[in-house]
């Protein structure tokens, strides 16, 4: 014997087991199986196309840190997102959500940001243009708020080539008409 101590495998295997990638942890389906499964955390392409994730209680799982920019901060969280002020210094809060927490860095861009927010949630009575000013100033800027922007030109683009080849008003009312 060399003097090192014997590693139970199946006492390592139980510890792998356990460990999980940073953001992801377990939980159960209450089915008759009661199957455990392993959820990981939304991308921010799932983020902009409007998923939100339902998190475990603390009590359930550790707590995760994530340091984010505005741009990727989840737009459930916006209205949690506020500037304190401590002695007349600026400070920006921890947003809580579940297991996870956010630490939002301040960039040179978070003003175009929140109105590039404000805009798009106007939804249909969002002005295009001025959506596309916002992007080409946040042009070097990630995150799910820029790839939702950026469709929602893509399918304004889509809707307006499809307003333009069908023009109603100048379609003869007798097409629609049963000729008898």
């Amino acid at each position: 014997m060399s003097g090192v101590p014997e590693v139970n495998q199946t006492e390592v295997n139980k510890v792998q087991k356990r460990k999980l990638p940073f953001g992801h942890y377990k939980t159960s389906f209450k089915t008759s199986d009661s199957e455990e499964v392993i959820c990981k955390p939304l991308n921010q392409d799932e983020i902009s196309e409007g998923w939100i994730q339902v998190l475990p209680n603390k009590q359930c799982s550790p707590v995760y840190h994530w340091s984010v920019t505005l741009s990727q901060l989840p737009p459930h969280l916006w209205n949690k997102y506020k500037v304190g002020y401590n002695e007349g210094k600026k400070y920006y809060p921890i947003i809580k959500d579940g297991i996870y927490n956010y630490s939002v860095n301040q960039t040179k861009n978070d003003q175009t940001l929140i109105k590039l927010y404000k805009e798009l949630s106007k939804g249909f009575h969002a002005d295009l243009s001025v959506i596309q000013t916002y992007l080409s100033e946040l042009d070097n800027v990630n995150g799910w708020l820029i790839i939702r922007a950026k469709s929602f030109l893509k399918q304004s683009k889509f809707d307006r080539y499809f307003d333009d080849l069908i023009d109603l008003s100048s379609l003869d009312n007798n097409l629609f008409i049963d000729k008898i």
